[in-house]
């Protein structure tokens, strides 16, 4: 019998927006109760700080060399600081003793091929601040084992595709600076990411607009999106296969000659339409959206009558990458895999995370 925990998941995603924290009850399989969720938004100078290292990180060698210098070791205390203030801050909510923190970093580096990630946190402060059993690391003993090492929230899609199962929705998609998705055929989980979510509309808002992001899908809904370079863009994709990207995988520098809003309304379609053909090309018909995309109008109305906000079936978007962390730490400890061969294409189905008890 799987043993359940209070369990705290953190999430900082590929955005470099802020972090995410969910205090939870689980054990991993088919407990699951969300109590709290938090989030705080980093500074300017934090989200500078994190965009010049990861942009500094083309291969493990020079991680090796990033790691020595003050950029590194002050970004990375501030990032952990956070976590535990977070992270106390749920502690303190809790009417309950919180026993288990599945704590996923910062990805500043993710190489499949290489069989190399690397996560931004300090466990090791964690554990002596907290002094509570940290899962980390949970990508690793995938990519060890084949796999690609992402996506690893499909499993906890998939429970939640199992509350909803009177609903009858075929797919969890998640729209954050990448766009993933977890899919049942056949009675199997198959998942992916799919392509560019929110990271090309950022990059965009942020250069031509001088704004974090476009609230709302609000600046692309005032201008048509150049069909012949989205179509273009899009018709180089390929489903056949497992695939993780990073943002690093995508660029705005064939989008340049366009005009700023007709570039923002492209990049738009592009995000909605790369989901729209995969659901056509695997026979997927109704999907529930996850992640900070679903609030972009531009991008739902492209997906009118095939995607539902997730928040309409008593969840929250922007929370369920660190709730499913806090579910993936109580299956790591409790020995059942996170992931599949039809998720990453691991050899065979596995656990996965590193465990640092106090």
């Amino acid at each position: 019998m799987s043993k359940t925990f209070n369990s705290i998941g953190t999430m900082s995603g590929t955005s470099f927006d802020g972090i995410d924290v969910s205090l939870t009850t689980t054990d991993g399989k088919d407990v699951f109760n969300n109590h709290y969720n938090l989030y705080e938004q980093f500074n300017d100078e934090l989200k500078t700080n994190l965009k010049e290292l990861k942009n500094s990180i083309k291969n493990p060698d020079d991680l090796i060399k990033i790691k020595k210098t003050k950029l590194f070791t002050q970004t990375e205390d501030k990032i952990t600081n956070l976590h535990i203030k977070l992270i106390k801050e749920l502690i303190l909510k809790s009417e309950n003793e919180v026993n288990l923190i599945g704590f996923h970093g910062i990805t500043l580096f993710h190489d499949a091929k290489k069989q190399f990630t690397y996560q931004l946190g300090n466990t090791e402060k964690l554990s002596k601040e907290l002094k509570i059993p940290i899962v980390y690391n949970f990508r690793q003993n995938d990519l060890k084992h084949g796999g690609q090492g992402a996506p690893l929230a499909p499993v906890f899609h998939q429970f939640i595709l199992q509350q909803l199962k009177n609903k009858n929705f075929d797919a969890v998609v998640n729209i954050g600076g990448i766009s993933n998705i977890s899919y049942i055929q056949n009675n199997k989980l198959f998942a992916t990411d799919i392509g560019p979510g929110n990271c090309l509309l950022d990059e965009w808002s942020k250069i031509f607009f001088n704004i974090d992001y476009d609230k709302d899908g609000e600046k692309s809904l005032t201008s048509k999106p150049d069909l012949i370079v989205a179509n273009n863009y899009i018709d180089r994709f390929s489903f056949n296969k497992n695939t993780s990207y990073d943002f690093n995988d995508f660029s705005i520098s064939e989008f340049r000659s366009l005009e700023k809003d007709i570039g923002l309304a492209t990049l738009s379609y592009i995000t909605a339409n790369l989901i729209l053909t995969f659901l056509n090309e695997k026979k997927i018909n109704k999907i529930l959206i996850s992640g900070g995309g679903r609030k972009n109008k531009a991008i739902m109305n492209y997906l009118k009558g095939r995607a539902f906000d997730i928040d309409e079936f008593n969840y929250d978007g922007d929370f369920i990458e660190s709730q499913a962390f806090a579910y993936l730490a109580a299956r790591s400890v409790n020995k059942l895999p996170i992931t599949f061969p039809e998720t990453t294409g691991v050899a065979n189905p596995i656990s996965g995370g590193e465990i640092k008890t106090v």
